[in-house]
């Protein structure tokens, strides 16, 4: 009898541990990690760095020097412009220029034709903005060189000068891929010295040319 109730109570023991164990609630699967996030989509700007302006204007120009006449001869005429270079920064371009100005200060008188050559950095103070100014230095050659009230040069009439350049402007939809620009310079070419026939000279004699022009930028 004793080893019967010894079995009996092994029984239950091994039958009330199956019900506690049936009792304890099921292990919860582990939740399935959310997909990471996609990095951000890296904004690209559509704008070239590189950009070219063509453009046609009109201006006024003068030859003075020390002895000349002090209000000089002023006229007027077409002048011409191409700029080509790259956005080193938001605020800060660098270029070259390619410019053209025909103007006579005689009505019968060949035109004076000066070509610059130069190196021109551009700036935006605010770059979300059209205005800029630059500024530039390179070469003018002079053609058909004409001094008013002085007698007459010695040829031939073509020289190269020292240049300068400075002005400000604003481009209208600066973020699109073509853009309008208006801008004014003040090229000045600084021709030095120059001989007349009877072989004496004039010293300092520059040449001023100031511009209005309407450009295309193509970025």
């Amino acid at each position: 009898m004793k080893r019967a109730a010894e079995t009996i109570a092994a029984l239950l023991m091994i039958l009330v541990a199956g019900r506690v164990a049936g009792a304890q609630p099921a292990p919860v699967p582990a939740a399935e990690s959310a997909p990471a996030p996609a990095p951000p989509r890296q904004t690209t700007n559509s704008q070239s760095r590189y950009w070219v302006v063509g453009g046609i204007g009109f201006g006024a120009a003068r030859t003075g020097c020390p002895d000349c006449d002090p209000e000089g001869v002023s006229t007027n005429g077409r002048s011409l412009l191409v700029d080509g270079g790259f956005r080193a920064t938001p605020r800060m371009d660098f270029g070259l220029e390619v410019a053209y100005g025909s103007s006579k200060l005689e009505f019968d008188a060949e035109p004076i034709r000066t070509t610059f050559v130069m190196g021109v950095v551009q700036v935006r103070p605010w770059h979300t903005r059209g205005f800029f100014f630059k500024t530039g230095m390179g070469t003018g050659v002079v053609g058909n060189l004409y001094i008013p009230n002085s007698p007459v040069l010695d040829g031939p009439l073509t020289t190269n000068t020292l240049a300068l350049v400075y002005g400000a402007g604003w481009v209208f939809k600066r973020e699109e891929r073509f853009a309008l620009q208006v801008h004014g310079t003040h090229h000045i070419a600084a021709l030095g010295e120059v001989t007349l026939e009877d072989k004496t000279s004039i010293k300092n004699v520059v040449n001023n040319y100031w511009n209005v022009m309407v450009g295309i930028v193509f970025r």
